[in-house]
């Protein structure tokens, strides 16, 4: 991986046997995609080594260039693109076709070229649903899942806790407008009446006390230092059963998770998400069974763990 992000003016090019991949986004720099998906990539190689042709790279995309940005990546041979903020959204109106899920949850962050178009999926609800059933041992369906947070990865979550048969779904969030804008979406699109939501005016403590929850951090609380828990109780107020995944993978600890933590309750951080969503995208592009492993190898020896 190149330390410093590509650029537009300055990107590869690539011709077969050569493939492109790469993960766009404003800023950028931060990514670790790279490192997942070549550290994959080297593990595919060893059995089929026409993949030792295939490079991941991060390229810097400001979203009034990213319509610019598709067209220029496929002529250029690169046929597997990574988005992540702030083009999930905004890349519906480039794509050819969409898949039926990136449909459901609104937002797509993997894209394929085929033939003449792109088709866009959403690897985010697949890999939050991995982690939990591999970290935490625990799965939705059934379930009581209570989601901080009314933006996309919230969307996201709660599409996939809703397709995996949760029993139901609660979407906490500071403010009404986008908390009431995600529960009329979420209730056009799956006349679920399993999905309900409050703000911190309008939570009911007795709804959660002593209950058994997945709990999911999709907020920003927790990046920078000083940040307060997004939690509305504290952790020993939820049934002992109950779980904590925090989407944040870097801070690896955050107050949320040092809350959870400290109460005896298992929890873990973004990094499985992470990787889950990754090795997904990455089967996509290849048509292969991807390893997860390699990947989770690769991410623990960038982080020194």
């Amino acid at each position: 991986m190149r330390e410093i992000p590509f650029t537009l003016d300055e990107h590869p090019s690539f011709s077969l046997p050569e493939v492109g991949l790469a993960v766009l986004g404003h800023p950028i720099s931060h990514s670790i995609s790279p490192i997942l998906h070549n550290a994959a990539l080297g593990v595919l190689s060893q059995e089929e080594p026409t993949f030792s042709n295939w490079m991941y790279e991060r390229l810097d995309v400001q979203p009034k260039d990213l319509r610019k940005a598709l067209d220029q990546l496929a002529q250029a041979g690169f046929i597997g693109l990574n988005l992540t903020i702030p083009h999930k959204v905004e890349v519906l109106d480039f794509l050819g076709e969409l898949d039926h899920e990136a449909s459901v949850m609104g937002a797509v962050n993997t894209l394929i070229w085929r033939e003449d178009h792109w088709v866009g999926y959403n690897t985010d609800g697949y890999g939050l649903e991995m982690a939990l059933k591999k970290v935490l041992k625990c799965n939705f369906q059934h379930a009581k899942v209570l989601i901080l947070g009314a933006g996309g990865a919230a969307r996201a979550a709660a599409a996939q806790a809703i397709l995996s048969n949760a029993l139901l779904v609660h979407i906490h969030n500071r403010s009404s407008n986008n908390l009431n804008n995600l529960l009329n979406l979420l209730h056009r699109e799956f006349d679920s009446e399993r999905v309900e939501g409050s703000t911190s005016e309008s939570f009911r403590e007795d709804d959660f006390w002593g209950e058994d929850w997945i709990v999911i951090n999709a907020t920003s609380l927790g990046l920078k230092p000083g940040d307060p828990s997004p939690l509305f109780l504290p952790c020993a107020g939820f049934g002992r059963n109950s779980v904590f995944y925090d989407m944040i993978y870097n801070p690896p600890q955050t107050p949320f998770l040092a809350e959870a933590d400290a109460d005896g309750f298992k929890n873990a951080n973004g990094l499985s998400m992470l990787v889950y969503q990754a090795a997904k995208a990455l089967a996509i592009w290849t048509g292969r069974e991807i390893s997860a492993e390699a990947m989770f190898e690769a991410a623990n020896s960038h982080f020194g763990d």
